[in-house]
């Protein structure tokens, strides 16, 4: 049933969707969700949580006259070259200017956008609910090129060595060059690939909602390895050192050999709540976050807790954002929490 909740809530067609993107930092200002399909730069220099710009803009209307309405945002903001890229629930994939929040450009796809997005080289690469991935000019948004999945595409795509990763709710994880978007190879898993793929030494990382995070060989995509937790994978696995890191929507972290899949702690880690954050280190601290919001220190080396839980009473789905000892952590409803590596916990306000 927690499962089946997970994946109504970011799927399309839902009544009222909340969003769970996560933040971004960009120089002194924190780009992240602030409340319901709303978008804003906010200044941590001196701490005082200013907001900068907010979007969608009061005046502002999309190309053929109809009101900005991003309704949510599942999509972290990718910022680079002073432009934030985010795509949100009505369909719609935006570039705005970091220092003012105005629109540079916009571009409609066919159906709500939960992954972030990957950019390299000029362009820029989203995924859709349409199960299109779209290639777009970072400067103007113009179509360079989309490959059609079979279902829709959740993850955000990865980029390496002129080639795009893309997971798909298809069932299939598919190379795909990066200035065609011609398919070089594709994995076929049992169940939907939600979560976004990781690269370390030749290996793609992907989770999946037959319950397994795979290990791919990222030449051929033949599989190398397959861990089974009691629950699906949907967060973004930590590779540190020979080691992956990795939640599962039954409630446990893993700690597994990036080499054959065997587990590296005599036990997993038990939140007791789905886990569909990604870990982070802090320091020399693992992060933990569950859906329901508690925070936990862990000692990567053999997965016992140094700290926590620290409960935050709100729900957390977004990864958290890691500066040297310092986590930003978006909960759902635009709460943002500063979080250190000794479990010292503050909620940013926020000031006009």
């Amino acid at each position: 049933m927690l499962a089946t909740l997970f994946l109504a809530t970011a799927c399309a067609r839902i009544a009222r969707p909340e969003g769970w993107a996560g933040p971004t930092l960009a120089d002194d200002r924190l780009v992240a969700s602030i409340g319901r399909g709303e978008l804003a730069a906010i200044d941590i220099e001196d701490s005082s949580g200013s907001v900068i710009w907010r979007f969608p803009p009061k005046d502002q209307k999309h190309p053929d006259g109809s009101e900005i309405e991003p309704l949510a945002i599942y999509s972290t903001p990718l910022v680079a070259d002073d432009t934030v890229y985010f795509g949100a629930y009505d369909g719609w994939f935006y570039a705005l200017d970091l220092a003012t929040g105005d629109i540079s450009w916009e571009r409609e796809t066919g159906g709500p956008i939960v992954g972030s997005a990957a950019v390299e080289d000029g362009v820029v690469y989203v995924g859709s609910d349409d199960g299109k991935l779209y290639a777009l000019d970072a400067e103007t948004g113009d179509l360079q090129w989309q490959f059609k999945s079979g279902d829709s595409i959740w993850a955000t795509p990865l980029l390496a060595d002129g080639v795009v990763y893309a997971a798909s709710m298809d069932k299939k994880a598919y190379a795909l060059d990066a200035a065609s978007g011609e398919e070089i190879w594709h994995f076929k898993a049992d169940g939907g690939l939600p979560s976004t793929p990781v690269l370390v030494d030749g290996t793609l990382l992907v989770g999946g909602l037959d319950r397994r995070l795979r290990a791919l060989d990222v030449a051929s995509g033949e599989q190398k390895w397959a861990f089974k937790a009691d629950n699906w994978f949907w967060t973004r696995p930590l590779v540190l050192e020979d080691t992956v890191y990795a939640g599962s929507l039954d409630g446990k972290v893993y700690a597994l050999d990036v080499k054959d899949g065997t587990p590296k702690w005599e036990e997993p880690f038990d939140t007791g709540e789905p886990v569909r954050a990604a870990p982070l280190l802090l320091d020399d601290v693992l992060l933990i976050a569950n859906r329901k919001g508690n925070i936990s220190g862990l000692d990567p080396e053999d997965g016992q807790a140094v700290w926590g839980p620290i409960e935050l009473d709100k729900t957390i789905l977004s990864d958290p954002l890691g500066q040297e000892a310092t986590a930003y952590i978006s909960a759902q409803g635009g709460d943002l929490f500063i979080v250190d590596k000794d479990g010292k916990t503050a909620l940013l306000e926020l000031t006009e």
